[in-house]
Formats: C-alpha cells, sequence, structure tokens
C-alpha cells in the first residue's frame, strides 16, 4: 500500500481521537465519492498532494480521480487484511444465501410431497423396506429353483 494511504489514514485517526463526528462524516464522505465533507477533503487532498493553487485555478479532475481510485485500492488491500467486506460483497452474500434458503425450502416440500406420495401408496420406508426385501427373496428362490433345474439336467445326462 502507498504512503499516503497511511498518512491520510494516521491523521483521520488522530483526528477520530478527537471526537465521534469524525466517524460519520468519514462514512458519509466515502458514499458521497470522497466529495463533501470539507474537513476530510482537505486531509485527503494534503495526503495525496492535490493541494489546490492559491491562484484559485481549478483541480485537475483526473488528478483527483487517480486519488480516489488508489485510496480505493489501498483500503481495499487494508480491509482484506482484517477480512473486511465491502457493503456491495456483504449484500451479495445476504442474497446469496436468501436464494439458498428459498431452495432448501423448495426442496424440503419436495421431499415432504415424495414421502406423502410414497406413504399414500403403502410405499413409506418400512413398507418399502418390506417389498424389497421380498422382491429379494423371490429373486433368491428363482435363482435357487434355476440352479436346482441345472443340476437335475445334468445328473440326468450322466
Amino acid at each position: 500500500m502507498n504512503s499516503q494511504f497511511y498518512e491520510f489514514w494516521g491523521n483521520f485517526l488522530t483526528h477520530v481521537a478527537q471526537g465521534q463526528k469524525q466517524v460519520e462524516e468519514m462514512s458519509a464522505w466515502m458514499k458521497q465519492g470522497y466529495t463533501g465533507a470539507d474537513d476530510l477533503a482537505t486531509l485527503f487532498r494534503r495526503a495525496y498532494g492535490l493541494n489546490v493553487p492559491d491562484t484559485g485555478s481549478a483541480q485537475n479532475p483526473q488528478a483527483w480521480q487517480d486519488a480516489v481510485a488508489e485510496f480505493q485500492k489501498g483500503f481495499t488491500q487494508f480491509a482484506a487484511q482484517y477480512g473486511w467486506v465491502t457493503q456491495d460483497e456483504h449484500q451479495q452474500v445476504l442474497e446469496k444465501c436468501a436464494d439458498l434458503e428459498k431452495q432448501v425450502q423448495a426442496q424440503q416440500a419436495t421431499l415432504k410431497q415424495l414421502r406423502d406420495l410414497l406413504a399414500k401408496k403403502g410405499l413409506g420406508h418400512s413398507e418399502l423396506l418390506q417389498h424389497m426385501q421380498g422382491s429379494l427373496k423371490d429373486q433368491s428362490d428363482q435363482f435357487q429353483a434355476l440352479m436346482e433345474s441345472i443340476l437335475s439336467a445334468f445328473k440326468d445326462k450322466s
């Protein structure tokens, strides 16, 4: 991260120690695109070397945009070190969570509907297990009968 970013935050935190108003102004200032909040804008210009010349000429807008982009990049890196996420990222996660909750509810409703259908047809869990056991027994009996008939066919030939 660049030194201006740390200089800005150092000065900002010093000012924060002087009053809670700075924190509220900081939040509003960032939401306004880093304009307004004169104390913070002045602090930002000073840290990023964007002081307006005394002649009253307009400041280079590209230099301002570059400084804001550099600040945002530094802030993103700084925030990542502490596990912070942006409001946009947080909102995306909330929306994804809500979508997944809807999906879970839909799947639970489908499972309930399928279980109800099985129960109506007498194929609930226990009925289904009994049906499967009966089918396996029938297959086993048929296989045994087949083996006995094959064995008797070979005995008859010998």
